[in-house]
């Protein structure tokens, strides 16, 4: 083969060492056959195992936070909410945060004892944490102006929970059935 000009002696120089290079990388590279499959399922393996995690770390506070009524142990309270807890509907007379929140289990704490029972039913999703409690106590203290009567009682509440980032409940909606708690206590 004649090569005529300069011009056509560099571009086939360059056609030629590009063509070298590739191939050198071509055979230097590391060959490694890929299972699709197997990647997809290692892909929702890891996926499954780190959802089921945080679920997990959500039952293990949503379980210290319903500790506080049976125990009356609120050390937990820190570990367990966000700084800026809020809860939904506030009792009457308190505030919607943590200290709030404390004054309510007090206050349950003085009107029923000897509790029983804990959630019946939880549903995680996402970052929401359902929760249906039916639980029984005794009517111990003065409770919606009526002395103790040393009734026990069952009662149901509902409670949806928010968690943060941080893994901590940030926001609580609570419903408590008292209308019920009252026609118990009332009764003959």
């Amino acid at each position: 083969m004649i090569i005529k000009n300069q011009n056509q002696q560099k571009k086939l120089f360059f056609y030629l060492l590009s063509t070298l290079f590739l191939f050198s990388i071509l055979f230097s590279c590391h060959r490694e056959t890929v299972d699709i499959e197997l990647e997809k399922k290692k892909a929702v393996d890891e996926y499954i195992l780190k959802e089921e995690k945080s679920r997990q770390q959500k039952l293990d506070v949503i379980k210290k936070f319903y500790g506080v009524f049976s125990t009356g142990d609120f050390s937990v309270l820190p570990e367990i909410l966000a700084p800026d807890y809020t809860q939904f509907p506030a009792d009457p007379g308190q505030t919607p945060d943590i200290k709030g929140f404390i004054k309510h289990a007090e206050d349950f704490a003085s009107m029923f004892s000897d509790l029983k029972g804990a959630p019946s039913h939880i549903l995680v999703d996402k970052n929401l944490v359902f929760v249906r409690s039916e639980i029984e106590v005794t009517h111990s203290g003065e409770a919606f102006t009526i002395p103790a009567t040393n009734k026990r009682l069952k009662l149901t509440a509902f409670d949806l929970h928010h968690f943060n980032k941080e893994g901590k409940i940030d926001k609580t909606w609570h419903l408590e059935d008292f209308y019920g708690a009252y026609t118990q206590i009332k009764a003959q």
